[in-house]
């Protein structure tokens, strides 16, 4: 019954997921088309965000990390983000199963760090989360990380990460503004970064402020292992040019990262 229940819960919560998503109308509008030749129409750039791929694991989990990385930018890379439609991250890199061409790499599952199908996919959901977020988007989900495994050498600010996990977890962002705009993803491998960029076809018509704030500490049982963290993060946008204008609280969010042992 145990191994029944097993094979039924995964399809299960994805349907139940996607419920949740054609309820709210997202399937509707999610951005679906790719046009590098449309690269000339987007000449303002109003953001870019840099993230460090790490280089932990032996030889094959790095070459697999970086397999998933640059397999997810490609289905991302020059996706035309239109005025109302939407960047969904699940529904962009489908579920990451071997089928589709992903490989084994670290994902963290109930305060482990474990390998998996499709690991490493976190980290472009965490760099692509930042460039929309300071590029002004309306962020309609977005989830943390369950727990800090890396500590003080963590990819990410604390608050400003993206968690996803299929049929599970996901970061879903819109364009809520009048501009269109095109979204941009590389990996480099050889300076060891995943890049991305929002690019318009006018410029943004604001100004940006993100703040992320520990407001608690939840301390380890052993005191060997990592603490956990509850986190603030909030932004405030401002428009360009109109000296008379404040700043706006549009944006916030409560991260909550547990303990873990120290890997």
């Amino acid at each position: 019954m145990k191994q029944v229940w097993q094979n039924l819960k995964k399809p299960l919560r994805n349907s139940f997921k996607y419920a949740k998503a054609l309820a709210k109308g997202y399937p509707f509008h999610y951005a679906n088309q790719q046009n590098p030749n449309d690269i000339d129409r987007y000449l303002h750039k109003w953001t870019e965000f840099r993230t460090p791929i790490p280089d932990r694991g032996s030889a094959e989990i790095r070459a697999n990390r970086i397999w998933n990385l640059q397999l997810a930018a490609k289905k991302i890379h020059c996706l035309n983000l239109a005025p109302k439609k939407i960047f969904g991250f699940c529904d962009r890199i489908g579920e990451p199963t071997r089928a589709n061409g992903f490989r084994e790499a670290p994902v963290f599952v109930r305060g482990q760090v474990l390998t998996d199908i499709g690991g490493g996919l976190c980290l472009i959901a965490t760099n692509v989360f930042n460039t929309l977020l300071y590029g002004g988007c309306e962020i309609l989900e977005r989830h943390c990380h369950s727990i800090d495994a890396y500590g003080e050498s963590r990819f990410y600010t604390l608050g400003q990460d993206a968690a996803v996990a299929y049929g599970y977890k996901d970061l879903i962002v819109r364009n809520h503004t009048q501009i269109p705009l095109q979204l941009r993803l590389q990996v480099l491998e050889e300076d060891g970064i995943v890049l991305s960029s929002l690019w318009g076809c006018a410029p943004s018509p604001w100004q940006i402020k993100v703040e992320s704030q520990i407001i608690d500490q939840i301390y380890p049982s052993d005191c060997q292992d990592l603490s956990g963290w509850i986190v603030k993060t909030s932004r405030h946008i401002k428009s360009h040019g109109d000296q008379l204008s404040t700043w706006q609280h549009d944006y916030h969010t409560i991260s909550c990262y547990q303990p873990c042992v120290k890997t």
